[in-house]
């Protein structure tokens, strides 16, 4: 991973590497999906400090409202972030707030249950034309094939 100027106290820096670590070697996550939750929660902790007027620490995480929450996905939307890239980015907010909670040292309830944007729903692609045929004549080869 790079080494990025985080903007927060100490005290939420040092919690934020315990968790990340904790992701990548306890809950064995991939380690693309560690980056991007590190990514996001950077991302996160870049617009508190704008927002509350200075690095953030684990006190200021603990006053989080959803409102707050609401504010960072309503820039990451104007920055031209997607519905998928806001939930993860979510994602990774929630599962950092549950580490701390899980340590007692945040109480960030109203926070987690915040909803993450609607996802697009789309449709399977039909086959095209010839695909298809191929398919349908492939059944008869599949059928004589032993197990």
């Amino acid at each position: 991973m790079q080494e990025f100027l985080i903007p927060a106290k100490p005290d939420l820096q040092a919690a934020r590497e315990t968790w990340l670590k904790t992701l990548a070697h306890e809950r064995r996550l991939s380690p693309e999906t560690v980056e991007a939750y590190e990514r996001d929660t950077r991302q996160f902790l870049h617009f508190l400090t704008g927002h509350r007027g200075g690095p953030p620490g684990i006190s200021d995480i603990a006053d989080l409202r959803p409102a707050d929450l609401r504010g960072f996905l309503a820039k990451r939307r104007n920055d031209g972030a997607g519905a998928r890239t806001l939930g993860r980015g979510l994602a990774g907010i929630r599962s950092l707030l549950r580490f701390l909670e899980k340590r007692g040292l945040v109480n960030a309830a109203g926070a987690i249950a915040l909803r993450a944007p609607r996802q697009p729903k789309s449709l399977p692609k039909p086959l095209a034309a010839s695909d298809a045929r191929k398919v349908v004549s492939m059944e008869g080869q599949l059928a004589e094939e032993p197990w």
